[in-house]
């Protein structure tokens, strides 16, 4: 006998209990997935307000900044280098960053910066050691033992480290460097002077020029120049010394007005010196 159609049933018709099922699925996982996403809605704007509580809190605040080293630089040119402000949160405090601005000033050689808990920034600061005082368009720059012009001086003002002349090329300016070859001959009359120290007075060289044949040192209240060329400095200083100590016995001081050492084993000199009585030989000059 046959079902009325009403009532027969199709094997591949979804009954309704797991109809039900499924759609109970369907809103559990939609649930869930609401139910998260309000969490981690509520977890960022609860972390939020935790963070600024934090970034506000008086315990991460700024309150001081402690600067050592400086003597050429003021603290003022300092704390605007380092661009921090009283009051700012120390955790956005990049101490590298702050470090790598100071050494952007030609006086800065290094510069050391700290912070610790309690909101305190301590910088310290190595400034460069001047070496010499070069001469260059208009100013007088000093310059460190790795040739670095790193602060302008007043031309007029006194200074008891050696004037150089001639080493700066034209536009030069204030962080720019001296070459290295220049360096090297600078460094070592430098340094055979510094030697000679027992014997040659620091105020008796009032100029070392550099020129295309190398240094010509000018000495005494005469300003008279010595060529003392690109090499073989100390031998030459002993030269000297015993030329000057020549001139002192003779009296002839007074009378020199240019000394050329520039010559292996030999001095030539230039002045109004007494004619030799016959015999005694004729000074030599160079050709």
């Amino acid at each position: 006998m046959l079902k009325s159609r009403k009532y027969r049933r199709n094997k591949y018709q979804e009954s309704t209990r797991d109809r039900f099922k499924g759609n109970f699925r369907v809103f559990r996982d939609f649930f869930i997935l609401f139910t998260w996403f309000c969490f981690v809605v509520a977890l960022g704007a609860g972390l939020s307000r935790l963070y600024y509580r934090i970034v506000d809190g008086q315990w991460l605040k700024l309150e001081q900044i402690s600067i050592a080293g400086i003597k050429r630089l003021n603290r003022t040119r300092v704390l605007d280098t380092m661009g921090l402000k009283r009051g700012q949160c120390a955790l956005g405090i990049n101490v590298e960053r702050v470090e790598a601005r100071l050494e952007r000033l030609p006086v800065v050689e290094k510069a050391t910066v700290k912070l610790d808990w309690r909101g305190r920034v301590a910088a310290e600061i190595v400034e460069r050691k001047p070496l010499a005082v070069v001469a260059c368009e208009g100013c007088n720059m000093l310059m460190d033992s790795e040739g670095v012009l790193f602060a302008r001086i007043d031309p007029g003002q006194k200074n008891s480290l050696p004037l150089m002349t001639g080493l700066c090329d034209p536009g030069v300016k204030t962080g720019d460097s001296v070459s290295a070859e220049r360096l090297q001959h600078v460094t070592e009359l430098l340094s055979a002077i510094d030697d000679s120290k027992s014997w040659l007075s620091g105020s008796a060289i009032d100029e070392c020029r550099w020129g295309k044949n190398g240094f010509t040192l000018i000495m005494g209240q005469r300003a008279i120049p010595v060529n003392f060329g690109r090499q073989d400095f100390q031998k030459k200083l002993a030269k000297l010394k015993n030329v000057i100590r020549t001139l002192d016995d003779r009296g002839w001081a007074d009378l020199v007005t240019r000394i050329d050492l520039d010559y292996p084993g030999r001095a030539y000199l230039d002045g109004q010196f007494p004619v030799p009585a016959t015999g005694q030989g004729a000074a030599k000059r160079p050709g």
